[in-house]
């Protein structure tokens, strides 16, 4: 191939980012067979994110911290398109940027990883959780007021070494995470939607490039996966709606049914987890979008949106022992 410039992808250097920068330009190959392998170099970038693996993400810019080194090659135009687990992305996108295609959706459960591969409801009181979500963190507090909740950083290997030392009982991970990684046999319980609803865009990979047209940019749009993308956004939408943060304990998930149907729920916690705000909406596909700003607007009615402003900072340590 000599007309085509090389295509640069960007992506965070972890096993997980990599899995999933490969499933792209896999992809990528089969919808665009003129290209070769040889003419794809995957640039692995260490964003402030992956650096700082000690210190509360809220406390130190959220989300953001994982994908702005990322954005700024973009933007300066050092690689094509960078590939993001879409959950990860802050709500608002960074101007002169667009999400390009949306790769076809993995299981978006929440599985729990643990030592005896027993369930949440069999663990011993004081059993130590670790995740470094505060949703999660939430979510399990409204199940078991007697599990200990322990902040725990780093990618999923990192955190399974963690465990596997003893710094920690269990940790509760996204299963199609999990599965990219062939660490299923790691799972001890694959929890179901009504028991934890997951984060909104969970196990969705997004490509990102300049919010501009142009050959590249059109042949990477082949990529995309229209009911994931649709999918995908409303749920994002919702974030929107909520002006929510890295702090704002809430599960987001659209699922499309038989007959072109749409339907998707949200869930607000306090951060204790004791008070749940729920909402659901369900019609055709098409409104998908109509129908994630009605959900946000039900919640905002309900809590108001200073309730929801208030949960932006988490007050007391992320730390929890009964």
């Amino acid at each position: 191939m000599t007309t085509h410039k090389k295509l640069i992808v960007g992506s965070r250097s972890s096993r997980m980012a990599l899995a999933q920068t490969n499933r792209f330009i896999a992809v990528f190959l089969e919808e665009n067979q003129d290209f070769k392998a040889a003419d794809i170099e995957i640039r692995p970038i260490t964003t402030t994110g992956d650096i700082k693996q000690k210190e509360r993400l809220d406390l130190i810019g959220g989300k953001g911290l994982f994908v702005k080194e990322i954005e700024e090659l973009l933007l300066n135009k050092e690689i094509h398109v960078a590939v993001h687990s879409m959950k990860d992305m802050p709500t608002i996108m960074t101007p002169g940027l667009k999400i390009a295609a949306w790769l076809k959706r993995g299981d978006v459960r929440e599985a729990l990883v643990s030592v005896n591969k027993k369930s949440i409801l069999e663990l011993a009181a004081n059993t130590t959780i670790g995740t470094s979500s505060i949703r999660r963190r939430a979510q399990v507090l409204s199940q078991r007021r007697d599990l200990s909740i322990k902040l725990i950083r780093g990618n999923v290997d990192t955190r399974i070494k963690k465990l596997d030392r003893g710094e920690y009982d269990a940790l509760i991970l996204g299963y199609g995470g999990l599965q990219r990684l062939g660490l299923e046999a790691r799972v001890a319980k694959i929890f179901s939607t009504e028991e934890i609803l997951p984060p909104a865009c969970q196990a969705a990979i997004g490509i990102q490039t300049l919010n501009e047209d142009n050959d590249i940019i059109k042949r990477i749009s082949k990529t995309n996966d229209h009911n994931s993308s649709i999918v995908g956004m409303a749920e994002r939408r919702v974030l929107e709606q909520l002006q929510a943060n890295c702090n704002s304990p809430i599960g987001v998930l659209g699922c499309i049914s038989e007959g072109n149907n749409f339907t998707i729920k949200a869930e607000l916690f306090s951060h204790d987890g004791q008070e749940k705000y729920s909402a659901s909406a369900s019609g055709l596909l098409e409104n998908a979008y109509k129908l994630a700003e009605e959900i946000g607007e039900a919640i905002i009615q309900q809590v108001g949106i200073n309730f929801i402003k208030e949960l932006d900072i988490l007050k007391n340590d992320f730390n929890y022992t009964p």
